[in-house]
This record gives structure tokens, C-alpha cells and sequence, in this order.
């Protein structure tokens, strides 16, 4: 007979298995896609879009925070207090969307088209067609950012075979656009940038429709809740500066580079930056699985399974981060040609490699994040680690205009977040009781010890053949197979491996 716990470890397992099917699909469909609008925009019109659409998200760190602070009171009120609850959180967080969408707007039409006509460095006779991609952003932002409190339901509800299935339809119909962009004779800038805010109001409407059918407590009327106003304004408040921080982190780094480099250059970092959205939408994936059950546990005050679901998240989703990254790195001056073609930016290589490194940070990072999140108590973790995390913007603006290179400023991003990590860790042992050795021998050690026994196994293919398909497959296929085996045999303890063995059964 299956225990309450056995039977919703289960659950996250079938949601992981999901999740990964989605993660895989769309990291395929958007590698492909990058190539295509790559080839059909031009270096110039690619890097015009990237810096005009991150400058844009810079202000979407005002959804972001309310969104996880949806998803966490959401799911916390429903361990609770149940549907009841749960209704009022969604019809407060309706309330608080609206106001986020005028605020940005307000910033965006102000602020951001100073810095777009009077700062950035786009060329004369791109001008126009750089403000209607502004536009036509900032309009796809506001569809996000009502989606926010629908997609926190279905995550809440564990529906990930739903949100699985938009996601990857949303994968496929970008490729479609990109492949319309070929045959496309106007502006394809600006038609690009049109065709994926109408797919942004599509998303949108079909969310609307999913969890009107399916969710009870979905009624879209506004709910002024003073006390839950408050204490999810509060939440979020502290949690802004970590949705802050993480949009800088990417996209300041983005602004700096132009000011310094111009649009070629952000060219090179759109690319990288397309692979760092491909895992940071994984890592993102990992945690979404275990976040609602870290939630509700904690919400009645099982902190043993909070922790250890927080040291199975750090481990495997570092394990299969490793699993990308590995053969991908060895073999990144064959595929990065197939993948974008001949035309490839300078500073591209470097771009993705420093990538991989920064996605493993930021995955250990996520899964601490969680439990703070769970907590309720942000102030000291986000004020923390978001100065820290903040201080790589003059630091990387400094070092460029001391002559450092491109590739310096992406390092010296990395090394602000290793210590944001140890910041991380530092600051959860004020907020739960947890043992760092635990940490570092349920999470660090066991991968640690996968990466150790497997690096050296590609050099083989890698030092005695010649670039072709054929090393590029041998490559993946024995990184995987030897980290799959070493995964069973040293990372995975006695419970877990029993858990796999049973979802393969089922499967």
C-alpha cells in the first residue's frame, strides 16, 4: 500500500517526466527558430530586436515578482484553507495585475522611449522599425503579465500536462512564424515582433478558457482583500529585488555591451542568450515540479520534506544540466555552425560556454529560492543576494571601460553569483533549520562525484576524431550513458533508486 508521501513523489515524478518532454521540445523548436529569424532578420535587425526587447523586459520585473508571489499565496492558502481560500487569492491577484500593467506601461512610454531614442546605438535607418518593435513588446508584456495569475492556478493544481502542452505548442508556432518570415516582403522586423504579440493575446485567451472549464474558484472579478492586499504587496515588495536583480543580471549586461560594443556584439549575446532562456525555462521546470508540494508542506509545518525535496531539486536538476552541457561544450565548434550557419558573431563561443557555467548557479539557486519562498519571509534573502547579484553592472561597466573585453563582463557575472549562492545559503539557515553539510552531501557531493567520473570520457571521441557527425553523436550518446550510469550507482541513494525503478514499471 503506497504512503501519502510515496504516492505524491510519484506525482512530481510523472510532472518531471512531463516538464522534460517539454523542456526538451522547446529547446529543440527555439535553437532551430533562433537560426531561422537569425537568417532572416541579419545580424544588424537580430541585434536591434534583442536589445530593444531586453530593454523592454527590464520592466516586466514587476510581473515577475507578483507572479511568484501569486503562485506562492495561491498554493499556500490552498493547503489551508482550500477552494475558498484559493478564490480569494486569484481575484486579489487580478486586482493587483491591472495596477502592475498601468505602472509598466506608464515606465515604458516614459523612460523607456527616452533611452531608446536618446541612448541606445541603433542605426539611423532602423530607427522607426526599432520603435514599433518597442511597441509592439511592451503590448505583448501586458498580455503576460494578466496570464501570470491563470498559469499560477494550473501550476497550483499540478496540472503540468496541461502547461506542458501550451508550452510546446508556443514553441511551434514561433518556428511557424519564423519560417513565414522567409516570405515575408515588408519590414520582417517589425512583422516579427507583430506575429508574436498576437501569439502572446492567443496564449493568453486559451489560458482563460482552461481554467474557466476546469477550476472552480476561477471568477474573474476584483477582490479588494485589505489584509491579503497587504501581505501579498508585502511578499512581493521584498521579492522585487530579486526579480530585479535576475533581469539586470541578463539584460543590463545587454546594455552595457551596446554602449560599449553596439549591436553586433548583442547579436552574439541574443544567441547565448537564447540558450540561457532554453535553460533557464529547464530549470525553471525542475522547480515548478516540487515548488506546490515545498509550499504546502511548509504550510503545515513539514520541514523535513521540505528540505528534502530542495536536495533532490538540487541534485538531479544539476545532474541534468550536466547532461547538456557536457557534450554540447566538447562539441561546440561543430554544432554552433550547424545550428546558426556561417554567419556566426564574434564572442558567440565564449558567450555559451560562461552560459553553462552561469545556468548551474542559478539552478542551486532556484531551489533555495523555493523554500524562502515557501517561508513568506523574503527581506533578508532578496536584499542579500540581490545587491550582490546587482553589483555585476558597475562592476562589468567598470571593467569594459578599462578595456576589458566583451567576455570579461559575462565572467565577472559568474563570480557576483557564486557569491550570491553562498549568500543564499547563508541567509535560509535564519529562515528554517537545515544542516549545510546535509546541503553539501545530498546535493553537491553526489553530483560532484557524477561530474568527476565522467568529464574525461568525451576527450576520448573528442582528441582522436576528426570533427563529423559521427564524433558528434558517439560524443552525446557515451556522455549520457556514462553520466545515466554513474547517476544510479553513486548519486542515488536507496529510496530514490527504488522510485526509479517503479516509474519505469509504470511507464
Amino acid at each position: 500500500m503506497q504512503t501519502s508521501s510515496e504516492s505524491r513523489n510519484q506525482q512530481i515524478a510523472r510532472n518531471s517526466i512531463f516538464m522534460s518532454i517539454r523542456m526538451i521540445i522547446v529547446l529543440i523548436l527555439t535553437l532551430y527558430t533562433t537560426r531561422i529569424v537569425l537568417s532572416a532578420l541579419g545580424v544588424i535587425d537580430y541585434g536591434i530586436y534583442n536589445v530593444v526587447c531586453g530593454f523592454v523586459a527590464m520592466f516586466s520585473f514587476l510581473n515577475v515578482s507578483m507572479s511568484n508571489g501569486i503562485q506562492r499565496f495561491y498554493n499556500y492558502e490552498l493547503a489551508s484553507n482550500g477552494t475558498s481560500g484559493a478564490e480569494k487569492v486569484f481575484k486579489t491577484a487580478i486586482l493587483i495585475q491591472l495596477f502592475i500593467a498601468i505602472i509598466i506601461l506608464i515606465l515604458t512610454e516614459t523612460i523607456g522611449l527616452y533611452y531608446l531614442k536618446h541612448k541606445m546605438i541603433i542605426p539611423l535607418d532602423r530607427l522607426d522599425a526599432a520603435y514599433w518593435v518597442f511597441q509592439l513588446t511592451v503590448l505583448s508584456f501586458v498580455f503576460i503579465i494578466f496570464q501570470a495569475p491563470l498559469s499560477a492556478v494550473v501550476i497550483a493544481h499540478e496540472k503540468m500536462g496541461v502547461y506542458a502542452t501550451i508550452g510546446i505548442t508556443d514553441a511551434v508556432l514561433k518556428l511557424l512564424i519564423a519560417n513565414l518570415l522567409m516570405i515575408t516582403h515588408g519590414d520582417r522586423l517589425i512583422v516579427y515582433s507583430g506575429l508574436l504579440t498576437c501569439l502572446s493575446g492567443i496564449t493568453l485567451i486559451v489560458y482563460v478558457v482552461y481554467c474557466k472549464i476546469y477550476f472552480d474558484e476561477i471568477q474573474f472579478k476584483i477582490l479588494l482583500d485589505k489584509s491579503l492586499f497587504k501581505s501579498m504587496l508585502s511578499f512581493s515588495g521584498w521579492n522585487f529585488f530579486g526579480s530585479l536583480s535576475n533581469i539586470l543580471k541578463e539584460q543590463g549586461i545587454n546594455l552595457v555591451l551596446n554602449l560599449f560594443y553596439g549591436p553586433i556584439v548583442n547579436a552574439a549575446r541574443g544567441i547565448s542568450y537564447q540558450v540561457n532562456s532554453g535553460l533557464q525555462s529547464f530549470i525553471g521546470n525542475i522547480c515548478m515540479t516540487t515548488r506546490p508540494q515545498i509550499i504546502q508542506s511548509y504550510a503545515i509545518g513539514n520541514i523535513n520534506r521540505v528540505m528534502n525535496l530542495t536536495y533532490s531539486v538540487s541534485k538531479f536538476g544539476s545532474i541534468i544540466l550536466y547532461m547538456i552541457a557536457l557534450p554540447l561544450a566538447y562539441e561546440i565548434d561543430w554544432w554552433l555552425p550547424v545550428w546558426i550557419g556561417s554567419r556566426i558573431p564574434e564572442n558567440t563561443k565564449p558567450f555559451i560556454i560562461i552560459t553553462f557555467l552561469i545556468a548551474f548557479v542559478n539552478q542551486l539557486n532556484a531551489a533555495i529560492s523555493n523554500v524562502v519562498h515557501a517561508t513568506g519571509r523574503m527581506k533578508l534573502y532578496q536584499i542579500s543576494t540581490s545587491l550582490t547579484a546587482l553589483s555585476s553592472i558597475p562592476l562589468a561597466y567598470i571593467a569594459l571601460n578599462n578595456g576589458f573585453s566583451a567576455v570579461d563582463s559575462l565572467w565577472i557575472v559568474f563570480g557576483t553569483l557564486m557569491i550570491a549562492q553562498a549568500v543564499a545559503l547563508y541567509t535560509l539557515k535564519r529562515l528554517v533549520k537545515y544542516s549545510f553539510f546535509d546541503y553539501l552531501k545530498f546535493s553537491i557531493f553526489p553530483f560532484a562525484a557524477v561530474a568527476i567520473t565522467t568529464i574525461w570520457i568525451p576527450y576520448v571521441f573528442f582528441i582522436y576524431m576528426d570533427e563529423s557527425w559521427l564524433r558528434f553523436l558517439l560524443v552525446v550518446v557515451f556522455s549520457e550513458v556514462s553520466i545515466l550510469v554513474s547517476t544510479y550507482f553513486i548519486a542515488l541513494n536507496k529510496h530514490e533508486k527504488n522510485a526509479m525503478l517503479g516509474i519505469l514499471k509504470h511507464f
